[in-house]
């Protein structure tokens, strides 16, 4: 079984769920916890490095997986805004300002 990583962002989000979206959390993270690799209980989104696992409802979990650790590392928790805000763009290659184009 796996242990959960919980990082602050997650839990903030996470209180902000109603009852129904936290108890389909908690559904999801039992699987992901019973789960060999729980990595294919999710899609990689290549440009963030993370794995989304789609709760339905235009919910997802965002996590990371540390085998070394044997834990996975929740990261963020909602809806699609909630999970892919602005901040996830900073530092990507295509959110370059135009001042820093020649």
């Amino acid at each position: 079984m796996w242990e959960f990583d919980r990082k602050s962002k997650f839990k903030k989000q996470y209180k902000l769920l109603g009852s129904v979206r936290q108890e389909r959390v908690k559904k999801a993270l039992l699987q992901l916890a019973d789960s060999e690799r729980p990595e294919s209980l999710g899609v990689y989104k290549p440009s963030m490095k993370v794995y989304a696992y789609e709760l339905g409802h235009d919910d997802r979990i965002i996590f990371k997986v540390n085998y070394d650790k044997h834990t996975i590392e929740l990261v963020r928790v909602g809806d699609h805004k909630m999970t892919y805000g602005k901040d996830w763009a900073f530092g990507s290659p295509f959110m370059m300002s135009n001042s820093s184009r020649s």
